[in-house]
């Protein structure tokens, strides 16, 4: 019955349930918790936060809890009056207008399928170190293309299965990484007493002997744990996959968030704690392998290494299930060259087959890009989250206009709503975000990823410009498209029906 709630509530907003609607409550929780990634996320930013402000970066890691817990407060009330595939690029195109929908969309598709190639070429880079190869740039990259090409036909096949093995994959992260964290804690506290005190955690490493005040650095180390945490509304991407999405999505969005932050926080804490020498982990390019190496022994850091693989791979696959399900959204609108192609729909496994492989050749693409310039490449995987943070601030922003315009729909009996809390959400939200890209758009240290990501933007106003908008205002592209689109296949299908009826009766 939720499920055909689900279905007609879909029908009204345009479009026919091509999609297999098989995903439970856990799964969601499971694929928010991947995307998010708790492992990947403390491997990819301990270095980060303890290099530029020394071991009292863990302190701003409550900064990025904040930050998203105001995201995942938008997002949930969003996803419960509107579960849609493409989450934000729907929320504004129907909510404002189709054209900022577009850029919202696109900055999204940018974030999902950057992230997920920078994680492939991350785990290439480990998945090499732990057969003993010697890498390079040529061989990385072909390890890459290989994890992509795999997540890519895991995806093709079905939901399902994606789901199945992101849920097994987590379900290892979960028991791993807490075991391993805290396995390495007992023997650091336990057997051999080499770890650092409760003071070490209020150091600042010397990074305060800078030109920038102190404030400054260990504000910046706090994007290190912001990274660690994108993707939060990941769950709300697939809506229309979710069984009774307007109900689950937000509970599994908050759940994935609060489990992640207290996981990453205790890695954080302890690997910190368990260092012998802070010395031996300046500029290291794998610190927690080191850690694992130096207080237990190096086969044992292989052994994690090894098992972290798995969850890095999940991670690659759920970020690819969600950026294929925004390029999917973009297409069924008619919002992207090509999108007659990239709308189709299997009929046999129910999945966005056309956008899934699509998503799989931009990152080929991009990943190619290595072989001319690597550094050019870690910019273009360095705009991931520009991409989220991009999404964030657009769509906040279109959120106040469209309350100002009374266009927010009222909330459905026993779903989650801001109520009175929305409009001081939505200013807190614009401060907040707005701050965080600032740090990301001005920052030398991150100024050559922005100048990519607005390259990659302007190219989407290009697009626009010379066609797209064209298409909205005669509603060749956009939710009226979609509208139109669901009146024709309704009348073919009222035909077909007569038609088969008539055939019938002849029979008789």
């Amino acid at each position: 019955m939720e499920n055909s709630d689900e279905d007609r509530r879909l029908g009204e907003l345009g479009y026919t349930q091509k999609l297999s609607r098989s995903v439970g409550g856990v799964s969601s929780f499971f694929l928010g918790f991947a995307v998010i990634s708790a492992t990947t996320a403390v491997f990819s930013g301990f270095g980060f936060g303890l290099g530029t402000a020394g071991p009292a970066f863990v302190w701003t890691f409550p900064i990025a809890v904040a930050v998203f817990f105001i995201w995942a407060l938008i997002a949930a009330d969003l996803v419960s009056k509107l579960p849609l595939s493409g989450y934000a690029y729907q929320w504004t195109s129907r909510l404002v207008n189709p054209s900022l929908g577009w850029f919202t969309g696109f900055a999204g598709a940018i974030g999902f399928i950057s992230g997920f190639t920078g994680v492939a070429f991350v785990m290439a880079g480990y998945v090499g170190s732990l057969f003993g190869l010697e890498m390079s740039t040529p061989l990385q990259i072909g390890i890459s293309i290989a994890i992509v090409l795999l997540c890519v036909l895991i995806n093709v096949y079905g939901v399902k299965l994606a789901t199945l093995l992101n849920n097994i994959g987590v379900g290892l992260e979960l028991v791993v990484t807490i075991g391993a964290t805290a396995f390495i804690a007992i023997v650091a506290f336990f057997v051999t007493n080499e770890h650092q005190s409760l003071d070490f955690l209020f150091s600042t490493g010397g990074t305060d002997e800078g030109p920038s005040p102190y404030i400054v650095v260990w504000l910046t180390s706090s994007l290190g744990c912001i990274f660690g945490l994108l993707g939060v509304e990941a769950a709300a991407d697939i809506a229309e996959e979710t069984k009774n999405a307007r109900r689950t999505i937000p509970r599994t969005m908050f759940l994935a968030l609060g489990v992640a932050s207290v996981i990453e926080f205790f890695m954080y804490i302890t690997f910190l704690l368990v260092i012998k020498d802070p010395d031996t982990l300046a500029g290291s390019a794998s610190p927690i392998a080191d850690l694992f190496a130096q207080q237990i022994s190096p086969w044992f850091s292989k052994l994690v290494v090894a098992l972290a693989l798995t969850n890095i791979l999940v991670c690659v696959l759920a970020n690819m299930l969600v950026a294929s399900r925004v390029v999917y959204a973009l297409a069924r609108d008619n919002m992207l060259p090509g999108s007659k192609a990239l709308r189709g729909v299997s009929k046999k496994h129910k999945v966005p087959t056309a956008a899934v492989w699509a998503t799989g050749v931009m990152s080929f693409l991009l990943l190619c890009s290595a072989f001319a310039n690597e550094q050019t490449f870690s910019y273009i995987i360095g705009m991931s989250a520009l991409g989220y943070f991009g999404v964030y601030m657009l769509t906040t922003i279109g959120l106040l206009i469209a309350h100002r315009r009374g266009r927010i729909p009222t909330d459905t009996a026993g779903t989650f709503d801001l109520g009175r809390l929305r409009v001081p959400i939505y200013i807190l939200g614009v401060v907040v975000f707005g701050a965080v890209l600032s740090a990301l758009l001005f920052l030398p240290a991150f100024q050559p990823n922005a100048v990519v990501f607005l390259v990659a933007m302007a190219l989407a106003g290009i697009w626009w410009l010379a066609r797209l908008r064209t298409r909205i205002a005669t509603a060749q592209a956009g939710p009226q498209f979609a509208l139109a689109t669901r009146e024709i296949e309704l009348a073919a299908a009222a035909e077909a029906s007569a038609l088969s009826a008539d055939t019938a009766d002849k029979i008789k």
